[in-house]
């Protein structure tokens, strides 16, 4: 696989716990943030981090939670806003904008190292994002 189809294929991730195994490295904070790459053969994956290296993985499997939020108060601004702006009509629309659901669907990825040892990440992650990890499983 050339560098671009490589880059192309990254999906950015944003991790909640278990970043720690991404990195044979001593670093002193969390790892945040990292993105999965698919590899050459079936369910192989690599991972790479901010300024670390990059490691290969065999994907396993993918468990997607989707859940969502609205904000009340985001709704209210935007409703007394809209009315402000366009009577009746904006007051609907205001709170329609304002209370717009936020995605916090989070997802365990499992990945087995070299060791063979099976690890899992607990990461935020839509349904665009688990669509495409979960289409690297072998």
């Amino acid at each position: 696989m050339s560098w671009k189809e490589l880059f192309r294929s990254r999906v950015p991730i944003q991790i909640l716990s278990g970043g720690h195994v991404l990195t044979d490295k001593q670093i002193p904070a969390p790892i945040t943030s990292a993105s999965i790459a698919k590899g050459d053969n079936p369910g192989e994956v690599f991972t790479y981090i901010p300024f670390g290296s990059k490691l290969t993985w065999k994907l396993t499997g993918i468990e997607w939670e989707e859940s969502s939020t609205r904000s009340a108060g985001k709704a209210a601004a935007g409703a007394i806003a809209g009315t402000v702006v366009a009577g009746p009509i904006g007051t609907i629309a205001g709170a329609a904008i304002g209370g717009k659901k936020k995605d916090t669907s989070k997802a365990f990825v499992y990945l087995v190292g070299e060791d063979s040892v099976e690890h899992t990440l607990h990461i935020r992650c839509d349904q665009k994002q688990y669509i495409q990890i979960a289409s690297y499983i072998g």
